[in-house]
Parts: structure tokens; C-alpha cells; sequence
């Protein structure tokens, strides 16, 4: 990362943060802030004080937005002399969404504000389906009254907001449109490149002369210097045409001689340039010196899309990227040049070259009283490189030696973690799994993969339960469904749910039932309901119909939408009394499976609007945190921290805040780490499920800020599903934006952890 950039960038986000403050709080900011936020709009009148009826009206659109109710947000609210007030409007529209808010939002569109208009596009690009044409439409007419020569406001930039809000309509119109824009001034054209990445992203593919625009800007001109940005659109792409590939080559090889936030963007571009590009990438990647590591493991991934190429690529860079067996030398693993080898690894399908580089790595020896944290990583090297080596024998000692962590008792804190965490041995027992899915699982394969999926290890279990999907010849399959479904684990009942929803005749042991699930299509009409399947297993159909309608499952709407599914896969009709009070649900993704399973079941198209008056507040409404706050976390890899600050999603702050407070982080393990691009904790049982005990989920806190690098958000599987889950980006990841919540900033290595770290303590501050 470079330094200079992330210290330009963050004043600007703070600055952001201001001018949403008053839409989001309706006080002050906090210590040590600037006392306006007049800065996106110099003309604007001055914040009234607390007690003054704008502010309680403030307020009151706080609420409506955090019960998703669009009705209260009126337009003498979009009319209001008092900008605050009308930014707070705008961000509740653009929060809310849905079909209630799209006329308040085009409203929006219209005001003189410039965090308003940014808001209003930001909605409309959240809710444009099925009104594609109409919501570019209404995008570009704004644009062409905004003056893209000039400088971009202080705080926000409509015109980014504007773009990108055109490229994720994905409208015939947005890409012609967007192309043409490159041509404009700077400002316009940097948008424009960020929303054909948004475009790019939709699933569309970009035209030949779009990708060579794109290329001209990144490569720069004498007139205009080189824009490194405009490769992330490439970046997004699944292929870019052959006729380009030397262009891009070119182009994106010329940007990496330029350090900088924007570097990573190509690296990913050189992984759609063709299998030429695996020389340069493979320089990328073993250049520990001159590229971060982020930017190598990037190129490790790249790399695995080259095929032969890419493979022999890798194969090569095995040795030079494996730490020496030292002793002494092993116990410096802690830190961020791990990753690169462990992409590597993971991107690696065959031996090749590097055979007995892996075979050395995967017996590295285990230094004399290692901490867990050593231990932990020398797992993660020997069974990355035993799965590589060992093929498909899962049986190989190499494998079942590979993880030095379930033998070893652990240190304190690992000890006191096990119960909420990953168990020692959980890494090898993964690469266990991983290695019996390479083949057909019967005789001694199965009751290896029957111990596991009936273990005590979540995420192993889980894993297990996953292969139930692709391996028909798995006998044995509904009892271990039922059980898994009656466990009450989260994520293992949302797992056993998920197979079920995809493949239901895996809940049958009826012959009948095990024809591929294509061949059966399982189609349903307004006039033929979804067929029932054939000796569906009773304890599957006790134990989904227990938890469709355990009360306290809507506490976690991922895992009770996964059980709607598997009821409707089913063709369960005891289930429809639930499903229709689920139906009426203010969680969106209940109403949305709800819907979805009762279509099914009835044949019928039923519609699940959202309740009329919106949900209930929640409780940290009541009592929203003021000011920045500082959160400090004691870990394996040292002092680590985040800055979160209410301005911007206050609600999320609060709850993040006092969780931490109350030692609800303490103890907890770093469930998920992708070297390159994000570190996330805070799941209960270290497997990515659930939250807090008793904590309803949070309303989605979006926003226009940026995910650049070491930005802290809320971890979702769905709108509205956020809890206790955050996570810190280790580079600049803008297909985030806009998606997650933006809580704040991060410092120190967070790029240095690995999946099973401990967190042992939290200490929550005032940030100065």
C-alpha cells in the first residue's frame, strides 16, 4: 500500500463522513472534527441545534429508515430549507429502497446538494431492476446539468455516484454512455472508469473499443497522465477478448511500475491478458521487494487462471517462496509475506516441478515449544502442500500428519477459545475433506467422510455436509441431514438446509428420488405445484419443520432463509402457516425465500410485500455512540486496530461497539481470511454463521465510501443480515462500495493473519 495515498484518501473519507453526520445523528460529530459540514455545498444553511424542530426531524427519519418504513419520509422533507434535513431523507430512501422509495429518490436527483444528489443516484443504482432505461435515463439528465470540469466537492462527488450508479443499472444505454464519458475532463472520466467496472461486474461483457478506451486511459497521454484506475473494469471481467490481449499486456505492465493503492487493479488485469502474462505475474509474485502482499497474492491468483501456463508458473515460484526450516528462522512466520505461499499453494492443481519442494513443506518441522500461532501457520503451510501432493489418497500419512495443532495442546488463550472457535486440527481435518472430494465416496473414503460430517469440528463438519451436493453415491445421506439439521448449530443447519434446497433428493433414500435433480425438473407453475419428493425421510422433515419455526431463528435470517428453501424443495405444506407469517416479515430476506417457497408450494404467485409501517427500532437507536471510537485488539500477530465512526452508520457503530465493550469479541477466532483482500471475524463458533445471542439483525447502513485499503465493514449474506461480523480490507476493493456498510479505518498488519487466529482481548477507547 502506499503510504502517501492511504494518508490523502482518509481526510477525504472523513470528510464524507461529516457530510452525511448530521443526516445520520443529528448532533455534532464528535472531538476533534471540524464544527461544518458545509463543505459539499458552501450555500447551504448552518445546522440548526438539537433542539430545534429540524433536528427532531432528523431524528424521526433515522427511525423511518431503521424500520424501512419509506412512508414517513415526505416530500416537505425533500423540500426543507434545512439541507440536514434533507440529506437525512435522502439517505433513508437510498437505505430503504424498494419500489415505495424510487419517486423520493428521483426527487433527489434534483436537489442543489451535492451529498444529496450523490445519495439519491446511489439508491437509484440499488433499485434499478426493472427499470433499467428509465433510472439511466433520469442518471444522465442529471449529469449533463453538473459541470464535470470542475473540481470535485470536498466531501462527495455526485458525479462518481452518478456513474457508478449507471454502471450497476447495466442498461443497454449505460455503457455507450459511460464510454463517452471517458473522453470527458479528468473528473468524469476517473467515474466513468469506475462505473464500467460496475458494469463489468453486472455480468456483462464490455464491447472491443470500450476495453481499448479503457486502455488508452490507464496508459495516459501527453496531455493526461496514466490512470491506473481504469483497469479495474479489466479486473472484473470472467474474459476479455484475444484480439486485446497484447494491449492490455502492455498496458497494465507499464502500471506496475508505479506503487500505489491502484497497482493491485493490474495485477488482476494481467489474469485476463492471456497466458503470455504469466512471465509478469510470476515476476510480481516473487518479488517480496518491490510488490506488497496483497499485489503477490493477486498474482498468484491470476496466475491459476492462465491454465499449463499459469500452473507451471507456480510450480516454479513453490520453492523461492517457501520459508526456510530453520528453527529460528520458523518462529518469523508471523507476518504478511506468508500469504503469497499460501495462494500459491491454493492455486496449485498438480505437483509438477515442485514435487519435492512440496513434499519438504508439507513435513516442515515444528520448532521446540512453538506458540499456537506458529503452530497455526506451519498447519496451514504442511496441509496446503500435503493436499497438492497427496492427489486423491486421502489415507496418505502426509495428510494425516499434516496438522501439528491437533496434537498440540495450544497456548491459554487458544485453549479458552476452543469452545466459540475452530478446534485444533481443524485445518488438517479441512484439507481432509477436500482431499476425499477428488473422488468416489465409498468403503473406507466414506467412513472417513461420515466421521467428520458427524465430528465435532464445525467447520470440518460443515465442509462434509457441503459434499453431499455433488456425490450421489453417498450413502447414509438423510440421517445424516436430520442430524445435522436437529444439531442447532447455525451454519451447520443452514449447510444441511442448503444441500437440501439444491439437491432434495438427497433427504430420500427412495430410489425413486435419486434421478439427477435436471432430469426431474422440479419446475413449478401457477397451475402444477412443486412435486413432492418421493420417501422423503421423517426425521429431515421434523427437524426442518422445528426449525422453520423456532421464533428465535429470525434472529439470523441467513440460516432461517436457507431452512425456507429446503422446506419448499420438499414440497412441505405443513410448513405454509409459518411461511405466510414469514411472508409478512420486515427482514427483506425472509420475505424474499418466503415468497419464493410459497410460489412453490402453491403454484401460485404470492407476493410478500414489506409490512405496512416497516419493523421495529432498534435498541441501539436509544442510545447511539458518540464520536470515533477506537477499538484495539490484542491477537496472535499483535496489536491490531479499527476506528469506527458513528457518522456514517451509527447503528452498526453502536452495536460493534458495545459487543466489544461487553467482551463479546474476547476469545473469538479470525474465521476468514482471503490474503489480498479481507480479514473478518466475529462469528460466534468461528465458521462465518450467526451473532450475538438475543441481537436482532441490522438494518444495512450503506453509503457512497469507498473500500480502499485497511477500511473496516459489516460482513453480510443478504440485505438487512449484518450483526456482529466486520471486516478489514487489506486492498483496495471498490466492488465493495456501496454493499456493505463503511464503519471506519483500520491500522496495523491486519494482512499478517491467518484463518484461526485468536483475538484475546478488546479494548474500546475514545479516538483522539
Amino acid at each position: 500500500m502506499d503510504a502517501q495515498r492511504h494518508r490523502d484518501d482518509r481526510p477525504r473519507a472523513v470528510r464524507l463522513a461529516l457530510v452525511l453526520c448530521a443526516a445520520s445523528i443529528g448532533v455534532g460529530c464528535g472531538k476533534g472534527e471540524p464544527a461544518s459540514v458545509g463543505a459539499a455545498d458552501a450555500s447551504a444553511p448552518a445546522a440548526v441545534g438539537p433542539a430545534s424542530a429540524s433536528a427532531a426531524r432528523v431524528a424521526a427519519l433515522r427511525l423511518a429508515e431503521h424500520r424501512r418504513s419509506a412512508g414517513e419520509v415526505t416530500a416537505d422533507d425533500q423540500q426543507s430549507r434545512d439541507v440536514e434535513v434533507r440529506r437525512a431523507a435522502a439517505r433513508a430512501l437510498s437505505r430503504i429502497g424498494g419500489e415505495a422509495s424510487r419517486a423520493g429518490l428521483v426527487r433527489a436527483l434534483a436537489d442543489e446538494d451535492a451529498a444529496v444528489i450523490a445519495l439519491g443516484a446511489f439508491g437509484i443504482g440499488a433499485i434499478c431492476k426493472a427499470h433499467e432505461k428509465d433510472s439511466v435515463a433520469a442518471l444522465v439528465a442529471r449529469a449533463l446539468s453538473l459541470d464535470a470540469a470542475d473540481p470535485a466537492p470536498a466531501a462527495i462527488d455526485p458525479v462518481l455516484a452518478i456513474a457508478r450508479a449507471i454502471g450497476r443499472c447495466s442498461a443497454a444505454e449505460s455503457e455507450p454512455t459511460l464510454v463517452a464519458w471517458l473522453a470527458g475532463p479528468r473528473r468524469q472520466a476517473v467515474a466513468a472508469a469506475w462505473g464500467l467496472g460496475d458494469f463489468a461486474a453486472s455480468g456483462k461483457r464490455l464491447r472491443e473499443e470500450t476495453l481499448v478506451a479503457l486502455f488508452a486511459l490507464a496508459a495516459g497521454s501527453a496531455a493526461a497522465p496514466p490512470l491506473p484506475e481504469a483497469l479495474f473494469a479489466v479486473g472484473r471481467l470472467d474474459h476479455v477478448p484475444p484480439s486485446v490481449h497484447a494491449r492490455l499486456r502492455e498496458v497494465a505492465t507499464a502500471r506496475l511500475a508505479t506503487p500505489g493503492d491502484a497497482r493491485v487493479f493490474a495485477v488482476r488485469a494481467l489474469g485476463r491478458g492471456g497466458v503470455e502474462a504469466a512471465p509478469e505475474l510470476a515476476r510480481v509474485l516473487g518479488a517480496a521487494s518491490d510488490f506488497s502482499s496483497s499485489e503477490r497474492s493477486e498474482a498468484a491468483r491470476a496466475l491459476k487462471r492462465l491454465g499449463p501456463e499459469g500452473q507451471r508458473a507456480l510450480a516454479d515460484a513453490i520453492p523461492a517462496l517457501a520459508p526456510p526450516s530453520d528453527p529460528v528462522a520458523l518462529t518469523g512466520l508471523v507476518g504478511d509475506g506468508l500469504a503469497p505461499l499460501l495462494v500459491a499453494l491454493d492455486a496449485l492443481e498438480a505437483p509438477g516441478k515442485a514435487r519435492k519442494a512440496l513434499r519438504d513443506l508439507a513435513a516442515l518441522p515444528l520448532p521446540p515449544g512453538a506458540p499456537a500461532s506458529i503452530a497455526r501457520r506451519i498447519a496451514w503451510i504442511r496441509c496446503s502442500a500435503a493436499k497438492v501432493v497427496v492427489g486423491a489418497e486421502h489415507a496418505d500419512v502426509l495428510l494425516a500428519r499434516c496438522d501439528p495443532t491437533a496434537a498440540a495442546a495450544g497456548d491459554a488463550a487458544d485453549a479458552g477459545a476452543q469452545a466459540r472457535g475452530p478446534r485444533a486440527g481443524s485445518i488438517g481435518a479441512r484439507a481432509l475433506v477436500a482431499v476425499i472430494d477428488r473422488a468416489e465416496i465409498r468403503g473406507p473414503r466414506r467412513r472417513a467422510w461420515l466421521a467428520i460430517a458427524r465430528g465435532d469440528d464445525v467447520r470440518a463438519r460443515e465442509a462434509a455436509i457441503e459434499l453431499l451436493e455433488s456425490h450421489a453415491e453417498i450413502d447414509g445421506a438423510p440421517a445424516v441431514l436430520a442430524e445435522a439439521l436437529a444439531s442447532g448449530v447455525p451454519g451447520v443447519v443452514a449447510t444441511a438446509a442448503d444441500v437440501i434446497a439444491k439437491q432434495p433428493q438427497r433427504a430420500s433414500d427412495d430410489p425413486a428420488a435419486k434421478k439427477p435433480k435436471k432430469a426431474r425438473r422440479r419446475k413449478a407453475s401457477k397451475d402444477a405445484p412443486v412435486e413432492a419428493v418421493p420417501g422423503a425421510s421423517p426425521a429431515v422433515v421434523k427437524a426442518l419443520l422445528a426449525a422453520i419455526g423456532d421464533a428465535a431463528g429470525e434472529d439470523d435470517p441467513e440460516v432461517l432463509a436457507s431452512v425456507e428453501d429446503a422446506v419448499a424443495a420438499l414440497a412441505l405444506k405443513e410448513a405454509t402457516p409459518r411461511l405466510e407469517e414469514l411472508c409478512k416479515s420486515s427482514w427483506p430476506a425472509l420475505r424474499e425465500h418466503a415468497q419464493r417457497a410459497l410460489a412453490l408450494l402453491s403454484g401460485g404467485q404470492p407476493t410478500c410485500d414489506p409490512p405496512v409501517g416497516g419493523g421495529e427500532a432498534p435498541p441501539e437507536l436509544a442510545a447511539i455512540v458518540v464520536g470515533p471510537q477506537r477499538l484495539t485488539f490484542d491477537t496472535d500477530v499483535g496489536a491490531l486496530s479499527v476506528t469506527l465512526d458513528p457518522a456514517v452508520a451509527p447503528v452498526a457503530v453502536t452495536r460493534v461497539v458495545g459487543l466489544a465493550r461487553a467482551g463479546f469479541y474476547d476469545g473469538l477466532v479470525v474465521h476468514r481470511v482471503v490474503p489480498g483482500f479481507v480479514s473478518q471475524l466475529g462469528a460466534p463458533r468461528g465458521d462465518g454463521y450467526g451473532g450475538p445471542p438475543g441481537k436482532r439483525p441490522l438494518r444495512c447502513e450503506t453509503s457512497p465510501l469507498g473500500f480502499g485499503p485497511l477500511r473496516v465493514g459489516v460482513a453480510l449474506s443478504g440485505r438487512d443480515t449484518g450483526s456482529s461480523q466486520i471486516f478489514v480490507t487489506h486492498a483496495a476493493a471498490p466492488h465493495l462500495d456501496g454493499q456493505y456498510a463503511w464503519l471506519g479505518t483500520a491500522e496495523g498488519p491486519w494482512a499478517a493473519l491467518v484463518d484461526g487466529d485468536v483475538i484475546r482481548k478488546v479494548a474500546v477507547t475514545d479516538a483522539k
